[in-house]
């Protein structure tokens, strides 16, 4: 994979990953890439664009840099929905989902020059409430009762006949990406990243329903009581009493740039497992 023109992403309002993408940005420019920065760098031979969501229309970008923390990849991933190669630098967090930190930046621009690098496929949940398909997942699509006071019924139907009741909570969904996130707060296992499955987490269930990992064919969940959905933990959508959500794998998936073949497991790495 040739790489020519890059797109620049850095936390707005974070000091510290601004001056990184500067770093990165006048680095590339001096090796003849075309760059083009959101938020805007004030950088001479750098373009910039008013909003994340105009990166998907730049012409011809080959690869996304992401100057962040987790929560800005995410967001980025979601509204642009492009399976544009990301690179990601951690910037101020604990950096679950990056490749690398600042000071190896010069190190893998050398490494995307010589397209000595891997390209990590990651699958993506879509949610649909009734007929309204919303934005992907990279994570996770949590559904959690809105009332304190009223505990639902939730009705699983995961296909082929297997269709469950139990009243809990609320129930997480998770992609193998997702199940260093939310899921794995709730006791819920770590799924190899390369694996093409839901992990299914009750919260709060009556009864002890179990965890659930199975592949990746469209399931449905409804409840007898209004829920949120919540998509990666940043978008929230009301569901009406009695609404089936469908979940299935989204068409396009998240793709990230590696440096290293045991990318599976590195999630486990950034969280402090060596």
């Amino acid at each position: 994979m040739k790489v020519s023109r890059i797109a620049l992403i850095s936390k707005e309002g974070h000091g510290e990953a601004r001056d990184v993408a500067r770093d990165v940005a006048l680095n590339l420019v001096s090796r003849g890439f075309s760059v083009t920065a959101f938020p805007n760098l004030h950088l001479k031979d750098v373009d910039h664009v008013p909003s994340i969501k105009d990166l998907a229309s730049v012409p011809k970008v080959d690869l996304f840099i992401l100057s962040s923390g987790d929560g800005t990849i995410l967001r980025v991933l979601r509204l642009t929905d492009t399976t544009i190669p990301c690179l990601c630098i951690n910037v101020g967090g604990r950096g679950i989902l990056s490749e690398i930190k600042p000071h190896q930046a010069p190190y893998a621009i050398e490494r995307i020059e010589r397209g000595d690098f891997i390209l990590d496929r990651r699958m993506r949940l879509s949610p649909t409430i009734g007929g309204e398909r919303l934005p992907p997942a990279l994570n996770e699509v949590y559904l959690l009762r809105q009332s304190i006071t009223r505990t639902p019924m939730f009705t699983l139907d995961l296909g082929d006949s297997a269709t469950f009741t139990q009243r809990m909570d609320g129930l997480l969904v998770t992609t193998p990406t997702g199940s260093t996130g939310h899921s794995y707060s709730f006791g819920s296992p770590f799924v190899s990243g390369s694996l093409h499955s839901f992990l299914i987490t009750p919260v709060a269930p009556i009864t002890n329903f179990p965890k659930i990992i199975r592949d990746s064919t469209p399931m449905r969940v409804m409840a007898t009581y209004g829920l949120h959905l919540i998509i990666d933990g940043q978008e929230t959508y009301s569901v009406e009493p009695n609404t089936y959500i469908t979940l299935k794998r989204h068409e396009r998936d998240a793709v990230f740039v590696r440096f290293e073949p045991s990318s599976d497991f590195k999630q486990l790495k950034n969280l402090g497992f060596d």
